[in-house]
């Protein structure tokens, strides 16, 4: 997944192993949850954090002024109170009293305004940033720091600190749960600098647990522990004093270590281990609100050919890929349990005026049809001068749905576009993180999940000039219908606001800009003595706060 996510429209100025009776191997004395993840951690430095499984970790050790509670509401967390003015544009956030960092320091309300205005800093490198900085009124990139200092933030005291919206955001308190709107400690932050998070000894937390100096995560290593923050506000509500996580890439190992009692969480990523597993008990299903896309590089450059530029650049071939995607096929043999996309925004994440899933209402007829797309792909080669391209095709190696997504596509486009050659790239998830990032891809199996239940939250990341738009296309028709969205008087009424995000899938859709794949869901297994452990659809998935083995 790429999640990541953070989004940040509306705000500042503009705006179970299992089996523990099957197998009896895990003893009595042993009550730490052993807890597993699919690929390595990449930052504790939530400012710049991009995908979900550092979210995971991340979410667990730090906080914002609001946290997702088990029934998916933005409630209270280092935030006493939110008061909000009757225009909805102005919110007083009055922390609790008494907040302390994991190394004593005291937690105010300065350290909001410092993380806020470092995430939009163009040092700090944040993708972010251009998010942060259009919300506060900003034209551009560089802009973004004036904007957020003179009109976003500003701390009334030590325990308050009041944030101006130039629009109503129903959803804002959701935003203030996002890792990018935690505060940060700035005395350790600047200690040490470019070196911030990238080790867990290498930062300070106020989240529920903390890292020790011992069973730390270093950056590299694939085993560490987090601990119950004696610092946390609410330490009572903790109940776990330790949880330890894996980085296990190998999903038939994660399920062998299940089996064996030596994990209490582990995903079943293949249609084999699904097979193999769904009668087990600890068997579930994750259905988080996350849509895998193909992103066509649109922007003239860093492709693998000037080739390949000229075909991605054109919309005959584009909508061709889009119409030899047999996305039904994919999720049978690649992504069980998921469902074939209809649309960028993803089913169940949230509902239209008329409480209608907006997905639902939003949809596209994306479809498979092999013909349609041959005759569409030799019109755009014929309109480009070549009779045959060769595209790569990239995706996560260490991430087993991607992997076989990207296999399958390979060879039903080879089949189904004549003179069409793949090239398939497997790279490691940090890595196909990075050439998105870059812009060095033909075409990437991406993924995003959402942060709260509106769909701005999926639909902000086409906007012309955003970070996280891979591929670099621009729509006017887009833009116009996202601006109205987000903007009196459409975002004060839900019927128009809903319109203007239809017209969203509508044009991301004509365009062929990019290739909704599938809506995933997540199997698993999970000891079924796990209790207390609340899992979101959006935001941080696997909350453990109150996780603990019964």
């Amino acid at each position: 997944m790429k999640k990541r996510k953070i989004a940040a429209l509306g705000i500042l100025s503009f705006a179970t192993i299992g089996l523990l009776a099957a197998c009896g191997n895990k003893t009595a004395t042993q009550k730490n949850i052993q807890f597993s993840i699919p690929t390595d951690v990449t930052s504790l430095d939530t400012t710049i954090l991009t995908d979900q499984y550092s979210y995971d970790v991340s979410g667990n050790v730090e906080e914002g002024a609001t946290r997702v509670n088990s029934n998916g509401d933005a409630a209270l967390a280092l935030a006493k109170s939110i008061d909000v003015s009757s225009d909805g544009l102005t919110y007083t956030v009055t922390l609790r009293p008494d907040l302390k960092w994991s190394n004593g320091d005291e937690l105010t309300a300065q350290d909001f305004v410092y993380a806020w205005q470092r995430a939009v800093d163009p040092k700090t490198g944040s993708e972010y940033a251009y998010l942060m900085g259009a919300v506060a009124g900003a034209n551009d990139i560089m802009a973004s720091k004036a904007a957020v200092n003179t009109l976003g933030i500003k701390a009334d005291s030590a325990t308050q600190f009041t944030v101006k919206l130039a629009q109503p955001t129903p959803y804002f308190k959701f935003l203030l749960s996002e890792p990018v709107y935690y505060p940060l400690d700035q005395k350790v932050v600047e200690k040490y600098g470019k070196q911030f998070g990238t080790t867990s000894d290498k930062t300070v937390y106020d989240g529920p647990f903390m890292f020790k100096s011992t069973n730390g995560w270093t950056g590299t290593n694939k085993t560490f522990s987090i601990y119950a923050n004696p610092n946390y506000w609410d330490k009572s509500a903790v109940k776990s004093k330790e949880i330890d996580f894996q980085v296990i890439s190998n999903a038939n190992t994660g399920a062998q270590l299940y089996k064996q009692g030596k994990l209490d969480f582990t995903l079943l990523p293949t249609p084999d281990l699904i097979n193999a597993n769904k009668d087990e008990k600890g068997f579930t299903v994750f259905k988080q609100a996350r849509t895998d896309y193909i992103e066509y590089n649109q922007s003239g450059k860093n492709a693998s050919s000037t080739d390949a530029q000229k075909a991605l650049a054109n919309q005959d071939i584009r909508e061709a890929l889009n119409l030899a995607t047999n996305r039904e096929a994919i999720v049978q043999n690649a992504l069980p349990y998921s469902t074939p996309a209809t649309s960028f925004t993803p089913v169940g994440m949230s509902k239209t005026s008329t409480g209608e899933d907006f997905a639902k209402y939003a949809e596209q007829p994306y479809t498979y049809d092999a013909s349609k797309a041959k005759t569409l792909w030799e019109k755009g080669l014929k309109e480009i001068g070549l009779g045959k391209v060769t595209l790569s095709l990239e995706a996560a190696s260490d991430l087993a749905p991607s992997a076989a997504t990207a296999n399958y596509l390979q060879t039903s486009y080879e089949k189904d576009l004549p003179g069409l050659t793949i090239n398939l790239k497997l790279v490691p998830f940090q890595q196909r993180l990075q050439d998105a990032q870059n812009g060095t891809f033909d075409m990437v199996l991406s993924g995003w999940g959402g942060d709260y239940a509106e769909p701005s939250t999926f639909l902000q990341l086409f906007v012309t000039g955003q970070s996280y738009n891979d591929g670099k296309f621009s729509s006017s028709a887009y833009d116009k219908a996202f601006t109205a969205a987000s903007t009196a008087p459409d975002v004060l009424n839900q019927a128009k606001t809903d319109a203007d995000y239809k017209a969203d899938e509508t044009a991301l859709y004509q365009g062929s800009y990019i290739n909704p794949v599938d809506f995933q869901a997540n199997p698993a297994l999970m000891n079924p003595n796990i209790k207390g452990l609340d899992f979101h659809s959006t935001g941080l998935a696997y909350d453990l706060k109150t996780a603990y083995i019964k």
